[in-house]
């Protein structure tokens, strides 16, 4: 398994305008698509999920710049597809599985480094965000 970057440069004929920019760590800074948040920024390839690890990489890469509240509503939401029951290991999990993604980055040196600084913003704000999550997470074990 591996997780590739689809530069913006070239993205299906997408026109600048169709993205935007977001400040990544303090070095770095990531080009967002506007509409297309489940196919960008990023794909993992070789994992018999991948289509669904994918989409779900990339909806946490896309709340980059956004506010707590935004943070949250996408993880409830997130996590009412699942069959979780417990709202604290799911976002431990989740955060886990971001960051040993970044042992699976395959690009040019600098693509490494933009996509490491990012897996590793989204893990960091997984763990900052845990408490409110816990606190929204509706309980599944009705």
């Amino acid at each position: 398994m591996h997780v590739v970057w689809k530069r913006p440069d070239g993205f299906h004929g997408a026109d600048p305008a169709d993205f935007v920019v977001v400040n990544v760590g303090t070095r770095a800074k990531i080009w967002l698509h506007r509409s297309d948040r489940t196919n960008f920024p990023f794909r993992i390839a070789g994992d018999w999920q991948e289509a669904d690890s994918g989409t779900r990489l990339n909806q946490l890469v896309n709340l980059l710049g956004r506010d707590e509240d935004a943070w949250i509503d996408a993880l409830v939401k997130i996590y009412d597809d699942t069959m979780g029951d417990d709202p604290g290991r799911y976002i431990d999990d989740l955060a886990r599985w971001v960051r040993d993604l970044c042992n699976h980055l395959k690009g040019d040196t600098w693509e490494l480094d933009i996509m490491n600084h990012t897996l590793t913003e989204v893990a960091d704000r997984l763990t900052s965000l845990r408490a409110a999550f816990i606190a929204a997470a509706p309980s599944h074990n009705n």
